[in-house]
């Protein structure tokens, strides 16, 4: 069973609420850990959201994000990559030990994924080298194939994993249930990357049987299909002790009471894991 202390809770989960509100309704709910997204640190600065967390008892348990590389096309390669830095640096004086790592999906203007998967690696390999001298981890991210045009090119975490043999320290991997719970190579991939340490985040929401968007529809644990106590199991056998993070992207859950809301994440991840 989850130990309800090792539950916190990604920011957008309760996107309605600013980060002091956020790190106060959590620390009200017994929650321990935040992981804070960049438009909410900067709406009130970093330094008094690096308070804030800490007047509230939380643990900055991750930052979001980095990356999406190919968005603006290859002629913003420059200005993307800065912008990755900048996102490392406040993570790192936030004390956040990694940041998420969304590469990006197809370049503008182009089909190919070979291209955009060349593009993209090149880019977090540059990337990487500020994140290792900021002390902070890149925590790759594959997400589910329907965001492959837009989002990421890498959908498995075989592919993650094979992505940071190549780049080397200072990268390691978020499995986030949501987006690789349907990979029949899941297990294989969870415990090759607990075999080189770098399991880096791990993320729960559910999968809607009968879900009103692909994006916006997530689900508490326990509302959909995803089995969580299987994959939070193969965590913890490949060496994962870290942080459970609940991250839900759903209009339908930011229109409810945050206090309501959080009391049935709770409810939900120890019912579920």
């Amino acid at each position: 069973m989850l130990d309800r202390y090792r539950i916190t809770i990604n920011q957008i989960t309760t996107n309605a609420l600013t980060l002091p509100q956020a790190a106060e309704a959590y620390a009200a709910a017994g929650i321990k850990g935040i992981t804070p997204w960049r438009d909410k640190v900067e709406a009130v600065g970093v330094a008094a959201a690096r308070q804030v967390i800490a007047d509230n008892g939380l643990s900055v348990t991750g930052f979001c994000l980095a990356g999406l590389f190919s968005r603006d096309g290859k002629g913003a390669r420059a200005g993307r990559i800065d912008d990755a830095r900048r996102a490392i640096d406040i993570a790192a004086e936030l004390g956040s030990p990694s940041i998420v790592t969304v590469v990006g999906g197809l370049l503008p203007g182009s089909k190919s994924l070979a291209e955009a998967r060349s593009f993209a690696f090149d880019c977090l390999a540059e990337t990487l080298e500020h994140a290792r001298k900021a002390g902070v981890v890149m925590a790759l991210e594959p997400l589910h194939p329907m965001y492959a045009p837009d989002w990421s090119v890498i959908s498995r975490l075989s592919d993650a994993n094979a992505w940071c043999d190549r780049l080397g320290d200072g990268i390691g991997v978020a499995v986030d249930a949501y987006h690789v719970w349907w990979d029949s190579d899941l297990w294989q991939g969870i415990e090759e990357a607990g075999k080189r340490n770098r399991l880096a985040a791990f993320h729960i929401s559910d999968w809607k049987m009968q879900t009103e968007s692909l994006l916006m529809d997530r689900g508490i644990p326990g509302e959909g299909v995803i089995d969580l106590k299987a994959i939070g199991e193969a965590m913890s056998k490949a060496g994962f002790g870290g942080w459970v993070e609940v991250e839900i992207f759903s209009e339908r859950h930011w229109a409810r009471p945050a206090d309501q809301l959080i009391e049935d994440i709770v409810a939900g991840c120890l019912n579920t894991m």
